[in-house]
Order: C-alpha cells, then structure tokens, then sequence
C-alpha cells in the first residue's frame, strides 16, 4: 500500500472535518497558495541567493515528508486535526519564502510574500497572524536575544472556530526543516565548477555528504555521512569534519528543543551518528562504530561530544587513521 503524501493526507482530513463550503474553501485556498509559490517565489530565491542550498519546492516536499515520518510510524498522521494540518501546511509553505528578499532575518520577511500571495482581505489576517508567529520561530533569534523561539508562539491559538497546538506545530515545522539535508539539497557540479562561495561551500558539501533517517518507531534520527577522502588535503578532511560534528551537535539539541515543546515529538531520544570513507571509488573499512546521543543525564557529567563518547572520533587521531589507510590501500 503506497503512502499518502503530506498535501493528501491534508486535504482528506480538511474535507472529512469541515462542512463541504468549508473544507472546498480551505483545500482550495492551500493548493491555490501552493501553485502560486511554486511560480512566482520559490523559482527566484536562488536567483537571490545564489550560494543557498536549495530552499524550492523540493524543500517544501522534503520537509513535509519529514513532518509525515516525524508523526507517524506507517505514514498515517492521526494526531493533527484537519485544522492543524491545514495550519502546519500553510507554515511549511510559506517558512523560507522570506529569502527572496535575502537570507538575512529571511524569518521575519514572510508577512510580506503573504499579502502578495493569499491577499490582504480582512478575513486573512489572523491566519496570516499565525503564519508569521510560527515561520518566525523556526530560525533565528527571540525578541530578548535568545535563541528559544519557540516560547514566543501561543501554545495554544485557534483558526476557523478550532483550537490550534500553535506552538506544537511551530515545534514540528523546526524540526522537520532541521532534518530536511541531504544531496538533494546542492548541486555537485556548481561545487566542482567552484560557483558556490567559499562561506557556503561548506555547507553544501555538508548536505553532499549526508543521509538522514527518521525513525519513530525506534525512537530516533539516524543521521549517516558518507565522505570522500583525498590524502592530499588533510586539512580539507579535517575542515568538513569539524563542520560535520557542529552539525551534529546542531540537530541534536534541535531534537531535545523540539521535544521539550512538542509532546507529539516525544518519541525521538536517540541521535544515532554513522560514518563512511571513501578512498578512490572504494569504501574504506574502519572500526568505528556508530554513536548515539541520548537525553540520559548523569550528575556531575558536562555535555558530551561524539569524540567524548568514543575516543576514535577524535579529529585529529581519525583524519591520521583515514589518510594512512587510504595511503595503504593505494600501495597495494
């Protein structure tokens, strides 16, 4: 049985929650903003920016696939009323559309793309409310400079005479936009033509190089990196690793602040880490072992790095391991 996507499983529960006027107006209104992003914004963000990773509508879908496996363990979201799908749809559509204007403070660009699209009629504008309290949150900073932006969304809101979980949904979106990487994301040729900027190079080999797994049923993220090896750029090595473990470091506390918000993202305890080298087109055997980030805290304990957890993660110690590896396997 083939899963329903996000948008279907969106639509079918509008339309079994809401009277026919209601539900043809809502699924209309959803679909009809989604046609209007995917030609006239999502296409132009990268002609703004260049040098970002892909923000279009492949995005858009990663991240409400994402949402899907994040809610469910078979592909069924039960949790979401029709109007908080309607809601969370809305967000996910409109979450990065800022950056047409350009990357910085592209959060707080979203009520602008939203006149233009869905209008400026008076009936709009406390969904329009929502929409910009929750993209807001997804990125960027709180009003007293923290980065808890999460706890400036109503926990509770409402839209169309239902209660809305606006802050769960504000959770949600976060983190399936956080999981959202991947080689999907970048385009290998502009990196090997050298037409990404050097500030964001890193990032797109970043998303090159990694695979991620969500897994409710298991309780975790498994975020697995396959990385290619030039023993003539230790340095280059050393670099990507260092970006790598920030990131990591990234999606794990994103995962502990999603859940500290979001009961429905409860079950995910485990940030599970896998590595893999690569050393001219064959895949290089090392004894390294997955690691797993958990919440477990024992008294006394500062907050562990992978290298931490298992020595062998060390950059240094490990980039010496990769290279005298890559440099046997070439002598034979």
């Amino acid at each position: 049985m083939s899963v329903k996507s996000f948008d279907e499983q969106l639509r079918e529960l509008v339309k079994k929650e809401f009277d026919e006027n209601r539900g043809q107006r809502l699924t209309s209104a959803y679909g009809h903003t989604l046609s209007k992003l995917q030609q006239e914004v999502y296409p132009h963000i990268q002609g703004q920016e260049p040098n970002l990773s892909d923000h279009g509508i492949r995005h858009i879908e990663n991240v409400q696939q994402n949402v899907v496996r994040l809610l469910s363990e078979d592909g069924l979201i039960r949790d979401l009323s029709g109007i908080e799908m309607y809601c969370l749809g809305m967000c996910i559509l409109f979450h990065d559309t800022g950056n047409v204007y350009g990357r910085e403070n592209h959060q707080g660009n979203v009520a602008e793309v939203f006149d233009s699209i869905r209008g400026t009629d008076a009936s709009l504008r406390h969904e329009k409310t929502l929409v910009v309290h929750v993209t807001r949150a997804h990125t960027g900073t709180a009003q007293d400079g923290s980065y808890d932006t999460l706890k400036e969304v109503n926990e509770i809101d409402h839209l169309e005479g239902e209660s809305v979980r606006l802050r769960e949904l504000a959770a949600i979106l976060r983190f399936a936009d956080e999981l959202a990487e991947g080689p999907q994301r970048t385009s290998e040729f502009m990196q090997s033509a050298g037409l990404y900027d050097s500030e964001s190079l890193q990032f797109h080999k970043y998303a090159n190089s990694t695979h991620i797994l969500i897994e409710r049923g298991t309780k975790r993220v498994v975020l697995t990196y396959e990385i290619e090896i030039d023993v003539n750029l230790p340095d280059e090595l050393r670099s990507s690793l260092n970006v790598i473990y920030n990131r990591i470091r990234k999606v794990n506390q994103e995962r502990q602040y999603a859940r500290y918000y979001s009961r429905l993202l409860d079950p995910f305890k485990i940030t599970e880490i896998s590595f893999n080298f690569h050393c001219n087109g064959q895949v290089l055997e090392t004894e390294l072992l997955p690691v797993k980030l958990t919440d477990i805290v024992v008294p006394g304990d500062y907050a562990k790095e992978i290298s931490d957890i298992d020595p062998a993660y060390s950059i240094n110690q490990l980039v010496d391991n990769l290279i005298s590896r890559c440099n046997s396997r070439e002598a034979v």
